[in-house]
């Protein structure tokens, strides 16, 4: 029988020899039942909790339903999944394709396995995760804090007396300028483009963000709003669940009685003076500033970068009077004040001036009719290359599949199992090799006979919708932006026009369903390489 070893240990914090373990102890299994092992997947250092993000697993049941096994070996059915409906459905899809999870704990695993060992996995979940609230909570009640490093201190290394700290007395003088200016009337940008200008790293080893210092009022982070400088810990501020459908974890603010505080004097680093004086200051600034709240979402979001910097340009409001109006700026100036870049672009100016562009150079009917033949030419030869690699790899698998034939054959009449099982299991992972090599059918013969006629219909469609000053519908958005690669905004002298770099690319036009897929594999011809207008 065929079968495929899954492994997965939990935490990077355990010893990744659990792997190669895990998978020895498979592969003598496998041995002494005379299986032959055809695969191996694993999970280094992910929570079976969930099924999301675990490339392992995922890979493990792509394999499964394309037939490359009969059955799945694993240490125990918990290391599939801990979550009882995950391992019902993971269950459920590899019986549908055939395929038995066998367990060194269990054996054979059905459906009173799913049942009984999903509930007791699931349970063991749950369970731990209350007994680490009650550790954490016990830690906190004792003065030590049950969270990672925060910066201004350090961690004692102790076996223990886990969570005891230290303060570092060089960041802490940060955190102590940091309130100081702050309470002076300094604004968190003045503040971190000081630091960054004076070269200190921030808590992550970076420049300093504003959002570093303000953080979420509603989260309570941020280093102006850390209650553990004033000498006081404050626990279970907020909970965190998973998303079902992501896998995802979410965080949920607690209510204000289920929080638990504790003084921790001689972990305090500001005044308590000072920190109230501050804690004051940000509820009397009546909630985040109009620069730092969500910004309103415009044609070309994503897409417009920094022409000095790289970084992204994002929106910020600035009102003149009774009007408001929407700019893009370098957010690496306004959040740290890294870059100079101090030019800003409305967002109707860069919109129209883009769209102008799109149809003064991007659609110029010559450049079209030299794409679809570009194009035409591309697809045929891509279609050859397939065909002919296609053969070659079909070739290659004969020749093996005649030489596991071969062996079989000799194993029949009474060959070395031992010397001939290894020659087979080297034919078979060659036979997998190619498997994965082999190209798909070549559905890409020849471009449609219709193919040019589409791409200059969706043209002139564009162009009627960019003319009409209708540049917001939803199927224009969907073509301006799939027709831009990136924006670039670089700055002028005062008084002038900021110059702005538009890379576009016209392979959205082409609007036949694989049309995408081949598209990203061409790597010349004029009309395919992302072009650079400077408007």
């Amino acid at each position: 029988m065929r079968v495929a070893v899954y492994s997965r240990y939990s935490s990077d914090l355990q010893d990744p020899r659990s792997i190669a373990d895990q998978i020895n102890a498979a592969r003598d299994h496998a041995q002494r039942q005379g299986w032959t092992i055809v695969a191996e997947y694993q999970d280094a250092a992910i929570s079976g909790s969930s099924t999301h993000n675990r490339p392992g697993l995922s890979n493990l049941m792509s394999a499964a339903g394309a037939g490359k096994f009969e059955a799945v070996l694993t240490e125990s059915l918990d290391r599939l999944s801990r979550d009882l409906e995950d391992i019902a459905g993971i269950h459920k899809r590899l019986n549908f394709a055939g395929v038995k999870i066998v367990t060194l704990a269990d054996g054979l695993v059905g459906k009173m396995h799913v049942g009984l060992k999903g509930m007791i996995a699931s349970m063991f979940l749950d369970d731990l995760a209350l007994k680490t609230k009650r550790g954490q909570v016990g830690r906190v009640k004792e003065g030590r804090i049950p969270g990672g490093k925060c910066y201004g201190y350090d961690v004692v290394p102790s076996i223990d007396e886990r969570g005891q700290r230290k303060i570092n007395e060089a960041e802490a003088a940060i955190v102590r300028r940091i309130f100081e200016e702050y309470a002076g009337g300094r604004s968190p940008i003045q503040i971190v483009k000081a630091l960054n200008g004076e070269r200190i790293p921030s808590p992550r080893g970076g420049p300093w963000n504003a959002s570093t210092l303000v953080g979420s009022r509603k989260r309570q982070n941020g280093i102006l709003n850390n209650g553990l400088y004033a000498g006081r810990i404050v626990f279970n501020r907020q909970s965190f669940v998973k998303d079902p459908e992501t896998g995802k974890r979410q965080a949920r603010e607690n209510p204000r009685d289920q929080w638990l505080e504790q003084e921790v004097p001689e972990l305090h680093i500001v005044p308590a003076e000072l920190f109230e004086t501050v804690k004051s200051m940000r509820l009397q600034s009546g909630g985040a500033r109009p620069e730092f709240s969500r910004r309103p979402k415009h044609l070309f979001s994503g897409l417009v970068f920094c022409g000095r910097c790289g970084g992204s340009m994002t929106v910020q409001r600035i009102q003149h009077g009774a009007n408001v109006n929407h700019y893009l700026g370098c957010s690496s100036l306004r959040n740290s004040g890294t870059c100079d870049n101090h030019r800003n672009i409305s967002t109707a100016e860069i919109s129209a001036r883009v769209l102008e562009a799109l149809q003064k150079y991007l659609l110029k009917p010559d450049l079209v009719e030299l794409a679809v033949e570009t194009y035409r030419r591309e697809r045929e030869r891509l279609a050859k290359e397939m065909s002919r690699n296609r053969r070659d790899v079909e070739r290659d698998l004969a020749a093996v599949e005649r030489k596991i034939q071969g062996v079989i054959a000799a194993i029949e009449a009474g060959g070395d199992p031992r010397a001939l099982a290894a020659r087979l299991n080297e034919l078979e992972a060659e036979r997998r090799k190619l498997e994965q090599a082999k190209p798909g059918k070549a559905d890409v013969v020849a471009v449609h006979p219709k193919a040019g006629a589409v791409f200059a219909e969706t043209v002139r469609k564009l162009q009627e919708v960019l003319g009409g000053g209708r540049p917001n519908t939803v199927q224009a958005v969907g073509f301006v932006r799939e027709l831009i690669d990136r924006i670039e905004i670089n700055p002028t002298p005062k008084g002038t026009p900021v110059e702005i770099d538009l890379v576009g690319s016209l392979t959205a036009l082409f609007m036949e369903p694989s049309a995408n897929r081949v598209v990203k594999t061409m790597v010349a011809g004029a009309g395919f390489e992302p072009t650079t207008f400077r408007l």
